[in-house]
């Protein structure tokens, strides 16, 4: 084993978490800065300020979820108006991988007919953690 490689991916890794920390941390204030200025641009009026080379504004979009969190009644509404496009019947990947894992941990094998249509594979990673 190249114990050279080894410390020098060890390394990485920490770097990696270091800069993902700070990361977080940056994300943390700005969205806390973000909700104190929004309020600012609303009262003053302004649009957009150019500021040490950049041009803060503020962008309007919106978003539509369901009431209640009642999907299928959203699915039947937009099928009842014509936008059946809109609508598609899918799984959560991570929810069938997990039951993929469980069903290994146990010894037991995938349904037939799951095993028809789905690929599962075997992925090896490094990891680290402090000793």
């Amino acid at each position: 084993m190249n114990t050279d490689e080894l410390k020098r991916f060890v390394a990485l890794e920490e770097r990696r978490r270091q800069l993902e920390a700070e990361v977080d941390s940056i994300k943390a204030e700005a969205a806390e800065l973000e909700q104190r200025l929004l309020p600012q641009f609303e009262q003053s009026g302004m649009e957009r300020v150019a500021i040490d080379g950049r041009t803060v504004y503020v962008e309007r979009k919106l978003w539509a979820k369901a009431k209640d969190g009642d999907k299928p009644a959203v699915c039947k509404a937009l099928k009842r108006c014509r936008l059946g496009d809109y609508v598609e019947e899918t799984f959560n990947t991570n929810s069938v991988s997990a039951y993929v894992r469980e069903l290994d941990r146990e010894g037991r094998s995938l349904p037939p007919s799951l095993a028809a249509v789905l690929e599962v594979s075997e992925v090896f990673k490094l990891r680290t953690r402090r000793s």
